[in-house]
Order: C-alpha cells, then sequence, then structure tokens
C-alpha cells in the first residue's frame, strides 16, 4: 500500500468487521461503512535473490501439474505477497498468493503458510480461471477483484486497484519469463542424464 492510502471500516450484513483499503464501490452494497483512516503508511522492502527465488521448485511443479505459466506464478506471488509465506492481508488473505480462507478450503489447502500448499492451492485457482477466462488481463483481474467484478464490468473493472494490479503482474511475468527458460535450459542435461 502506497503513502497516504486510506482504510476503510465497514460491517458485514452479519455484524463482522472488514477493514480494507478499498473505497464503497469496491465493497459489497450490503457492507455498511463506519469509518475511514487517511494516511497510511507503508515503506517497501528489499528482496534479495534468495528470497526471491526460495519458492521456484515448487512454482516449477504446481506449473506442470497445473499447466501455468510459471512465470505467472512468480509474478503473482511476487504482488501479491513480496515472496513473504506468512503475509496476511488486512481482509484476511493468507499466505504466499493470498489465498482466503474460503477459497483456501475449496483448493483443500489445509495449511495456507506451507509454501508448496498455498502455491498448489494459488497455481490451481489460475488454472481454473484460466478455463473460464479467454484474456490473461480477464485472469489477472478475476484474481486481484473476483470473477463477478469481471462478469459485471465485462472485462477489467474500472478499480484503480485491479488496473494497476494488472500492469504490475504482467511486467513482472516478462521480468521471471527468461529466468525460468534458463532453468530450464540448466535442467535438461541431468533429465537427460538419469
Amino acid at each position: 500500500m502506497a503513502l497516504g492510502d486510506n482504510i476503510y471500516k465497514y460491517r458485514a450484513p452479519d455484524g463482522t468487521i472488514l477493514f480494507t483499503d478499498q473505497a464503497s464501490d469496491r465493497v459489497s452494497r450490503h457492507y455498511t461503512l463506519l469509518s475511514v483512516r487517511k494516511g497510511w503508511t507503508y515503506h517497501a522492502r528489499k528482496l534479495t535473490e534468495a528470497q526471491r527465488d526460495q519458492f521456484d521448485r515448487h512454482i516449477t511443479q504446481a506449473a506442470t501439474t497445473y499447466k501455468v505459466d510459471p512465470a505467472l506464478i512468480k509474478a503473482v506471488i511476487h504482488a501479491e505477497s513480496m515472496f513473504d509465506r506468512y503475509a496476511v492481508s488486512r481482509v484476511g488473505a493468507q499466505g504466499l498468493m493470498q489465498l482466503m480462507p474460503e477459497t483456501a478450503r475449496q483448493l483443500d489447502v489445509s495449511h495456507p503458510f506451507n509454501a508448496r500448499e498455498n502455491i498448489n492451492g494459488g497455481t490451481r485457482f489460475l488454472a481454473y480461471l484460466k478455463g473460464k477466462f479467454s484474456s490473461l488481463d480477464d485472469i489477472l483481474a478475476a484474481y486481484n477483484a473476483g470473477e463477478g467484478n469481471v462478469r459485471r464490468y465485462g472485462g477489467v473493472p474500472p478499480f484503480a486497484e485491479t488496473k494497476a494490479y494488472v500492469k504490475k503482474v504482467k511486467q513482472l511475468r516478462q521480468r521471471y519469463a527468461g529466468q525460468f527458460i534458463a532453468k530450464l535450459g540448466e535442467e535438461q542435461p541431468v533429465v537427460a542424464a538419469r
């Protein structure tokens, strides 16, 4: 979150409280706005190469299992959690690929902070979205803002956060594409030797 972003507090119909950086147009009309906290501050952390690449084995395995581009998986992880397997968002999304608890249950992820399980679950969800939408923009928008919003707007919803998310993940995917091509090239002789 950038300097100056607001934190909104809502009450759900069942009485639970939701804290989010999403304005009213991004939250269900059934939620009641209670308050707005102005000027949230966030300091970005620097990633080392070791931090960035520590989950590549799990990413490659999930990519093979679910037929999803490994560079895309890694880009989503980067955008969602900055490779922090213990990340929890203000709305309760958990782990590397920021799975909401209900989504995690549907994807058979019982330990959302286990890197392998979280990556498998998130990748399985990307594969599911790939089957629902034909464009990468729509797939990423659905991952960020939900399938319903993509269908409602006939594509990427007009939410600043979602538009920025789609752009960022696509840029990160390009960055990581060469890394996985290089790794596949390095691994070839090992596979051939077996």
